[in-house]
């Protein structure tokens, strides 16, 4: 509905880039305010378009989730607004999107609340006996239990 107008504005700068390129020298003038005019208008709409691309649903979805991989698997409707300089109800509306699809929770903090996504935390990965449960870092050497010999498994938590 918005990409109506820029693609008009688009396309109106072509015939007066046409026209800018068809005058003969004696109209130098007129030739350079018609291409300036027409330059301006092509590379306004061009940068319209852009920015509505940018700010499309799946964009943004996409853009919420690299936001909460760079930190740390949270984000916050004022992060995600600062990143992409969009209104509190669109960053509202796709990080509670999230939370309706269980791909995120909402937790509430101290004068904030924080989408979480939990498959972007961070791990932890440590080695585990199968048999008596003993955990063990995995800087470790050790490639069998302490305990009782088994074989040492690594998990991430």
């Amino acid at each position: 509905m918005k990409k109506v107008p820029a693609i008009l504005v688009v396309l109106a700068s072509i015939p007066l880039l046409t026209f800018a390129a068809a005058r003969t020298p004696s109209h130098g003038l007129v030739g350079l305010a018609l291409l300036a005019i027409g330059a301006a208008l092509l590379i306004g709409g061009l940068r319209w378009l852009r920015r509505l691309a940018a700010i499309s649903p799946e964009a943004l979805r996409t853009g919420a989730v690299e936001l909460a991989r760079r930190l740390g698997g949270e984000v916050t409707v004022s992060q995600f607004r600062a990143e992409y300089q969009i209104s509190r109800e669109l960053a509202t509306e796709i990080l509670e999107g999230f939370v309706a699809e269980g791909v995120a929770q909402r937790e509430e903090r101290p004068e904030r609340s924080v989408y979480v996504i939990k498959e972007l935390l961070p791990s932890m990965a440590s080695k585990v006996c199968p048999y008596c449960g003993a955990n063990l870092p995995v800087r470790s050497a050790l490639r069998k239990c302490p305990n009782c010999g088994a074989q040492l498994e690594i998990t991430k938590s």
